[in-house]
C-alpha cells in the first residue's frame, strides 16, 4: 500500500492519490485499507514515516560525511533537500500534509518528527560524541531546514535560497559552548533577557 501510494504521489501529488482506487492498486480490501489508514492524510504520513525509516537504516551503515558536526549535518540536510527536489510532487504532498494535519494527527506527526531528529542526531554523532549544547541546537537546525523546505515547496524561495538557508541554519552548530550556555542563562532569566536586548 505504501509503495503504491508513494508512486501515485510522485506521479501527480496529493490530488493523484484517491483512496477509492487504492484497494485495486494495492490488491487489498477496502476494509483492510481503512483499518490501517482511516484517511488519505494517514496514508501520506505513513509514506513519510517509511521514508525516514529507510533513511535511518541507510545512514546507520554509511561512513561520516564531514570532519565536523556542522559539516556532517549540513551535508545530510542538503542531500535530503536535493532528494526532495528530484521528486517535487511527492515532496510537496509530504510537506503540505504536515501543515494540514497539525491538529488532527498530532501524535503521528510527532512520531515522524522524532524519527527525523534521531536521523540528524545519528548523522551528527557519526564522527564521535557531540556536546550537550550541540544536542540542544539540533532541533533549531531541523526547524530551519523545515522552513527552507516549506518556502521552496510554496514557491516563495528558490532552490538556491533554500540551500543557503540550510547552510546558515547549520552554522549555529559551530557556536562556542560558552556562548550557548550564556544564551541559555539569559533565556531563563527575564531580567537578563531584557538587559541583553537593550544593551
Amino acid at each position: 500500500m505504501l509503495a503504491e501510494a508513494s508512486a501515485l504521489l510522485s506521479a501527480g501529488g496529493a490530488d493523484n492519490l484517491q483512496m477509492k482506487d487504492m484497494p485495486q492498486r494495492a490488491e487489498v480490501s477496502l476494509a483492510t485499507l481503512y483499518r490501517y489508514f482511516p484517511t488519505k492524510n494517514h496514508l501520506i504520513l505513513a509514506v513519510s514515516y517509511r521514508r525516514y525509516e529507510d533513511a535511518l537504516q541507510k545512514i546507520s551503515s554509511e561512513p561520516p560525511r564531514g570532519s565536523s558536526v556542522r559539516e556532517r549535518v549540513t551535508n545530510h540536510l542538503l542531500r535530503e533537500f536535493n532528494a526532495g527536489q528530484r521528486d517535487p510532487k511527492l515532496t510537496a504532498a509530504l510537506t503540505y500534509v504536515n501543515w494540514e494535519s497539525s491538529r488532527t494527527l498530532g501524535n503521528t506527526l510527532e512520531q515522524i518528527s522524532d524519527l527525523h531528529r534521531r536521523i540528524i542526531r545519528r548523522v551528527a554523532e557519526s564522527g564521535g560524541p557531540i556536546s550537550s549544547q550541540q544536542q540542544r541546537l539540533l532541533p533549531i537546525v531541523i526547524d530551519g531546514f523545515a522552513g527552507a523546505l516549506r518556502g521552496w515547496v510554496a514557491g516563495v524561495s528558490s532552490a538556491a535560497d533554500a540551500r543557503f538557508q540550510i547552510r546558515v541554519a547549520c552554522r549555529i552548530l559551530d557556536l562556542p559552548d560558552e556562548l550557548i550556555d550564556d544564551d541559555l542563562a539569559s533565556a531563563a532569566s527575564p531580567e537578563r533577557h531584557l538587559y541583553s536586548i537593550h544593551h
